[in-house]
């Protein structure tokens, strides 16, 4: 009896690392198509601000947002567009991996942390009648909340070693 070979498909495709587009492209039609994304993102966002910015020169202003943007975009189009099983390394459900588990309960203590101390600021700033200005309450609760995050993140990360 003799072992058949292992049937191969004509769909599969070696895995590379930055990936194949998934409308069928190789990478070449990946990288144009998300290059397409990020100059017109780029280019709506550098018009918006140029249109409502209080600036002698709008089109400076709309050069260095666009160009400031343009990367990002440019990103954002490619993880749109890029089809993850041709990534090199990439992880099949990553919505299961334990980096997800350790995120997800970081973010929840850290939300239930905002509204305790959220909650017990407001109390407090209402009884000794304190005026702050909002702009900087924001980003004080900003600030905790991205500090508490990365502190949970980093517990739950060293107590899972």
């Amino acid at each position: 009896m003799q072992d058949s070979p292992t049937p191969t498909t004509a769909t599969s495709t070696p895995a590379s690392r930055w990936g194949r587009a998934r409308f069928g492209g190789g990478f070449a039609g990946l990288a144009i198509a998300s290059l397409a994304v990020g100059v017109l993102l780029a280019g709506g966002i550098g018009w918006l601000f140029a249109s409502f910015a209080l600036t002698d020169r709008p089109g400076i202003g709309f050069a260095f947002v666009a160009a400031g943007v343009l990367p990002v975009a440019t990103m954002l189009g490619w993880a749109i567009f890029v089809d993850r099983s041709t990534l090199d390394g990439a992880v099949e459900r990553p919505e299961e991996s334990i980096e997800s588990v350790w995120y997800e309960k970081a973010a929840s203590g850290a939300f239930g942390d905002i509204l305790l101390v959220g909650g017990i600021s407001a109390v407090g700033f209402s009884i000794m009648q304190i005026d702050a200005p909002v702009m900087l309450v924001v980003a004080i609760v900003i600030g905790f909340a991205m500090l508490d995050f990365g502190v949970r993140y980093l517990w739950q990360r060293s107590a899972a070693k």
